[in-house]
C-alpha cells in the first residue's frame, strides 16, 4: 500500500481508501482502478490524500508483489565514528498475511465499535476525525521515515513533507486532540527514537495550542519536536543502548546530539531560526543544570522551555534501556515537583490543564482490580473517565467490548487507582482491537 496527495493519482491506479468517507462520493464501489477524468476530479476536490495498491493497478502503475528484507544501513559519522542507532524506522508489520487480517480486523471492529456510540456526541465527534487524519498521519510517517533514511546516508532531506504533514497534525488537534492520542497509541511502530519523536510533536502541538500559539509558529514548534533529537542517528547505538552508568566522557558524547541535530538541520534552508534555537535549547533547564550551555531562566526562551518540559514527560512514559517506563500520573507528578526549579511553573500549570490526568488511550487500573483503557475524558470530573475493560479482575483477558463510565451512578463506588505504563501486565497497543 502506498499514500500519495491527489496531484499525483491517474487513470489507471487502483485506489484503496482516501483520507475522506467514502459517502461523500458518488462512486458505486469503494476500491477501484480510476478509469475516468471525472474520477480522478472527484477525488481531488474532496481530498488531499489518497491510498494506493499498485498491486492491482493497471499498465505503467502496476507493480508486483515484493518480499522485501531488511537491510542494515550506514551513515557518515558528524562527531564520532560511531554507528547509526535506529537511523530508518520502519512499520512493524506481521510476518504472515493470515496475522495482518487479524489485525485489519481487530482495528475495524474497535473502529465500528467507536462508530456504534451514536448515543454519544463526543465518541461519534472523535471516530469522524479518526476518519479524516489517518491517512494525513500515515503520511507523515512515511515522509518522516523518508527523512530519516536521508539524515542517515548524506544528512539532507526533504522538509517540507514533513511541515506539511504538522501542519495536518495542528489543524486535528484544534478539531478534535483526542483522535491523534488514539493514533499515538495504536500506530507505534515499537521504534524508541522515531516514536519518540512523533509523541514529542504532538504533545507539543497540544501545548502550544493551550497557551495561544496559533500559525506558523505552532507548526514550527511542533517541527522542532519531530526533529530535536535527529543527532541521535551520530551517537553509537551501543552508546544509546548502555545499562550500565556513563562515564563523563560518554556523557559528553550523549551530548554532542544537539550540535549534530543543529548541523543537520542548518543544511535546510527552510527550516527557521525560531525551529533552530527550540532544538539548540531543549535540554537546557531553568536553575542552569541543563545542557550544552547552562543557560537559566528567561535566556532559554518559551518555546524551548516548552520542548524540554514535554520531551521529559514523553521520555519517562518509554522503556530505556536505564529505566522503566512509569504511568502518565505519576510522570505527571515527578515534573510537577520540578515546577519552578527545572521547569517553568506556569507551562506546568498549562500542561496538566491540556493533557488532563487520564488521557484518551491511558491504560488505568480501577479500584476493583479490572484493567481497561481510557475511551473517553470526563473534562467536567476529570478523575472519572469512560473506561473499555481490557482485564477483569483476577488479571484475565475480557471478551468483547465492556465499558465502565465512571460518571455514571452505578459506578459511583469504582475510581482510578493508577494510570499504568503502556506494557503494563504484558498487554501492548495491539490488545486495544480487542476480539
Amino acid at each position: 500500500m502506498e499514500i500519495i496527495p491527489v496531484a499525483e493519482l491517474k487513470i489507471g491506479m487502483f485506489v484503496v481508501e482516501p483520507d475522506c468517507p467514502w459517502s461523500e462520493f458518488s462512486f458505486a464501489l469503494q476500491g477501484f482502478v480510476v478509469s475516468r477524468p471525472e474520477q480522478v476530479v472527484q477525488f481531488r476536490e474532496k481530498c488531499r490524500f489518497v491510498q494506493i495498491d499498485r498491486s492491482r493497478s493497471l499498465e505503467a502503475y502496476y507493480v508486483a508483489p515484493k518480499v522485501q528484507t531488511d537491510r542494515p544501513l550506514k551513515a557518515k559519522p558528524l562527531i564520532t565514528t560511531a554507528t547509526v542507532v535506529e537511523a530508518v524506522p520502519r512499520q512493524a508489520a506481521p510476518l504472515f498475511a493470515a496475522q495482518r487480517v487479524e489485525q485489519q480486523r481487530r482495528r475495524r471492529k474497535f473502529l465500528d465499535f467507536l462508530q456504534a456510540q451514536e448515543d454519544d456526541a463526543a465518541l461519534h465527534a472523535l471516530n469522524r476525525e479518526l476518519g479524516r487524519i489517518e491517512p494525513r498521519y500515515d503520511a507523515l510517517v512515511q515522509s518522516l521515515q523518508s527523512s530519516f533514511q536521508s539524515i542517515a546516508s548524506d544528512r539532507y532531506f526533504d522538509i517540507n513533507g514533513v511541515r506539511e504533514g504538522v501542519r495536518d497534525l495542528a489543524g486535528s488537534l484544534q478539531r478534535n486532540p483526542d483522535a491523534l492520542m488514539w493514533l499515538l497509541r495504536l500506530k507505534g511502530i515499537d521504534q524508541y527514537s522515531f516514536d519518540h519523536a512523533m509523541d514529542v510533536s504532538v504533545h507539543l502541538l497540544l501545548l502550544g495550542t493551550q497557551v495561544g500559539w496559533r500559525g506558523p509558529h505552532l507548526v514550527d514548534l511542533g517541527l522542532a519536536g519531530m526533529l530535536q533529537d535527529v543527532g541521535k542517528t551520530q551517537v553509537s547505538a551501543d552508546l544509546l543502548a548502555k545499562r550500565d552508568p556513563l562515564s563523563v566522557a560518554e556523557q559528553e558524547l550523549i551530548r554532542s546530539h544537539v550540535a549534530s541535530s543543529l548541523e543537520i538541520l542548518t543544511t535546510q534552508t527552510q527550516v527557521s531560526t525560531e525551529v533552530l534555537q527550540i532544538v539548540s535549547r531543549h535540554h537546557e533547564r531553568r536553575d542552569g543544570s541543563g545542557y550544552p550551555r547552562g543557560l537559566q531562566e528567561g535566556a532559554i526562551g518559551i518555546g524551548a522551555e516548552m520542548a524540554g518540559l514535554v520531551d521529559s514527560f514523553c521520555a519517562m512514559l518509554k522503556n530505556k534501556p536505564y529505566r522503566t517506563a512509569i504511568g502518565h500520573q505519576q510522570a505527571l507528578e515527578e515534573l510537577f515537583n520540578l515546577r519552578g526549579r527545572q521547569f517553568n511553573a506556569a507551562l506546568m500549570e498549562q500542561f496538566v490543564q491540556c493533557v488532563g490526568l487520564y488521557p484518551i488511550g491511558t491504560l488505568v487500573e480501577l479500584s476493583t482490580g479490572e484493567v481497561g483503557v481510557v475511551i473517553q475524558q470526563n473534562r467536567v470530573q476529570r478523575s472519572r473517565p469512560r473506561v473499555l475493560l481490557m482485564l477483569d479482575a483476577a488479571k484475565e483477558m475480557v471478551s468483547g467490548y465492556r465499558v465502565v463510565d465512571l460518571r455514571e451512578p452505578a459506578s459511583a463506588a469504582i475510581r482510578v487507582s493508577r494510570a499504568l505504563p503502556h506494557d503494563a501486565y504484558g498487554l501492548d497497543r495491539h490488545e486495544l482491537y480487542l476480539g
